[in-house]
């Protein structure tokens, strides 16, 4: 469980759901980890429960629509243990309003969470990553920016397919400085998030191969392989987390 010993991982949206899962996965291996949202009690709780299990993990209260604060929040987090070897982003929202109901606050909104500020705190740990030589970024995308909106809207799937762009920009800037990114497209994940939609309301078993949904720690599982030295000649990739759901 050593593979990430010395390694410093921030994740955002790391107090719950899928982001709560990949810090705990990280700290299994050896990672130290920054719990960063904007649910400071959630990430607390968090954290406090990696370092009783003889991990090392800090909370950080981080919102991520707060663009002008990006830098200095981004900076208190490099402090917490000097370096930021990881970077997984997770924070964001999900939304399910029909094409034509879709308003330029509610559009705005989504490319806001979802996709504008995924590229300003990367932009960020980016600068300290050149520094160091060294990095590994894992953006979390969706089955949504492949196929379009389902359960989910027109919005979030846009936004999802901008990560996947978003994280290919970043493979070729980082290439030179041993930086990887690469994304993370889930498919029908229970999380809290997700039991909102409605497909969390059919079984499983009628149309996913693999006859269940999808849990945190698969996508976890995703997110360790490409925080870790495993991956390190893949870059500008994404995988697919779905059972078989999209092929």
């Amino acid at each position: 469980m050593s593979l990430l010993t010395d390694r410093v991982a921030m994740i955002t949206g790391g107090g719950r759901g899928i982001g709560e899962a990949s810090a705990r996965r990280l700290a299994e291996y050896g990672a130290k980890v920054i719990l960063a949202d904007m649910d400071l009690e959630a990430a607390q709780r968090v954290a406090d429960s990696i370092n009783a299990e003889g991990g090392d993990a800090r909370a950080l209260e981080f919102n991520v629509a707060e663009f002008d604060a990006i830098p200095a929040k981004v900076a208190k987090a490099r402090e917490l243990f000097g370096r930021i070897d990881i970077l997984v982003n997770v924070a964001g929202i999900t939304g399910s309003t029909p094409i034509d109901a879709i308003t330029l606050d509610s559009w705005d909104r989504m490319m806001d969470i979802d996709l504008k500020s995924m590229f300003f705190v990367t932009q960020a740990v980016f600068a300290i990553m050149k520094e160091q030589r060294y990095g590994k970024l894992v953006h979390m995308s969706s089955l949504a920016a492949l196929r379009g909106g389902r359960s989910s809207d027109a919005s979030y799937a846009c936004a999802k397919a901008g990560i996947l762009n978003l994280s290919k920009c970043f493979a070729l800037s980082g290439a030179p400085y041993h930086i990887t990114s690469n994304a993370i497209c889930p498919g029908n994940i229970l999380t809290p998030m997700g039991r909102t939609l409605s497909w969390s309301k059919v079984d499983p078993k009628t149309y996913i191969p693999m006859g269940r949904y999808g849990t945190a720690e698969d996508v976890a599982n995703a997110v360790l392989f490409y925080a870790s030295d495993l991956s390190d000649y893949i870059t500008g990739d994404f995988m697919n987390v779905n059972g078989g759901l999209y092929m």
